[in-house]
């Protein structure tokens, strides 16, 4: 379990990676949810970690990338390596 410095740490990488952390929220439960769904749909084997925590470390690791779309759809592109 880590500690209090190393969940600060963490969070700190996270924020840094977006332009704040709740972007960062929904980017990683954006991420993990398409990972989920590749795993439902039996597109990939069932994974050794949960989909949130591979999510979570690929932000780290700058492996999610994502765009915003025009105001008047409202919604954003989102693209994942």
């Amino acid at each position: 379990m880590p500690t209090p410095i190393e969940k600060l740490v963490i969070i700190e990488k996270i924020a840094g990676r977006a332009t704040n952390r709740y972007e960062a929220v929904r980017v990683m439960a954006r991420e993990a949810r398409r990972l989920n769904s590749l795993v439902i749909r039996g597109a990939e084997p069932e994974p050794d970690f949960k989909p949130t925590s591979t999510a979570v470390k690929r932000m780290i690791n700058g492996k999610i990338a994502w765009t915003y779309a025009e105001e008047e759809t409202g919604r954003g592109d989102f693209f994942s390596d």
